[in-house]
């Protein structure tokens, strides 16, 4: 209990975090674009749900609108979120190598946890606040009946759990990558890549599928909960149609009991810590890996 204690003290009194987060909100500039975000996004999902629905006379049209709308919200955060945070922490070292000013951050009693934490949750920031000021345009789902808060809450942790998994891999290149611009890039082109393995999996297995008759073999079952769970993007999903109960994902059906979202979740957060234990090491090899400060004598 003593080191947990210790360990929310290390993330929440963090300098760097204090510092660059003021920096970051003290402006009208931050104010004016969480108020135009929020604005866009409201008058947007209001006047869809307003009067493009209408049009519809079946309920099962309605509702099929309204469920293919529920995706595209939910994937313009969770992509937007996703590229801002990219974008954001491949800065927050790989600046202050183009500053000259990381051997000066290094001086101080800060351990390197402590530095790549508090730069990391500075970069985020601004995400965060907008990310979860966003939260009220979802809630206008559960106003209209499509799903409950519980759900509403689970798909945005799980956005905020996949969100921070990129965030932290760029944290990690901004470490190893003096140019700021470089670790987006190649943040992009994992995402890219993992997307176009995950379809070609897909592909595959529609081919296997329709070439044979009966039950799915157990390979194919295998590839399918494979490619969900190197992809981000039916990952979620995934977890949006068990939620929703939309039925999109007939196409990608399997006989596990583990899901594809289960498992790539648990890779998600398996290498948020293993990229943050990884910046911690490479931002500074020289220096002893610490999480806490040494106690004076």
């Amino acid at each position: 209990m003593k080191y947990i204690k210790r360990f929310v003290m290390v993330i929440f009194t963090n300098p760097i975090v204090t510092k660059e987060i003021k920096q970051r909100t003290r402006g009208l500039k931050f104010s004016f674009t969480i108020a135009s975000w929020l604005f866009v996004m409201t008058l947007f999902t209001i006047v869809y749900l307003t009067s493009y629905t209408k049009s519809f006379v079946e309920i099962s049209e309605f509702k099929n609108s309204v469920l293919t709308f529920c995706f595209f919200l939910i994937f313009l955060f969770a992509g937007f979120f996703g590229l801002l945070t990219t974008i954001l922490c491949s800065q927050a070292i790989a600046k202050e190598k183009e500053n000259q000013t990381l051997d000066i951050l290094l001086s101080t009693p800060l351990t390197n946890f402590e530095i790549i934490v508090g730069k990391m949750i500075a970069a985020a920031g601004e995400v965060i606040i907008l990310f979860f000021s966003a939260a009220p345009i979802l809630v206008l789902l559960y106003f209209y009946g499509i799903t409950s808060m519980r759900d509403i809450l689970l798909i945005m942790l799980y956005v905020f759990v996949v969100i921070l998994f990129y965030g932290s891999l760029s944290l990690l290149l901004s470490t190893l990558i003096k140019k700021s611009i470089v670790p987006t890039v190649i943040v992009v082109v994992f995402i890219v890549v993992s997307t176009i393995l995950s379809y070609f999996i897909v592909a595959v297995v529609q081919n296997r599928y329709l070439s044979n008759t009966g039950q799915p073999l157990q390979s194919q079952n295998l590839l399918n909960l494979i490619a969900i769970s190197i992809n981000s993007a039916l990952a979620l999903l995934e977890l949006i149609n068990s939620r929703l109960n939309s039925g999109f994902d007939a196409f990608l059906q399997y006989s596990y009991m583990l899901k594809g979202y289960q498992i790539h979740l648990i890779i998600c957060i398996a290498g948020t810590v293993l990229n943050i234990y990884l910046s911690t090491l490479f931002l500074s090899p020289l220096r002893k890996i610490r999480i806490f400060r040494r106690k004076p004598s």
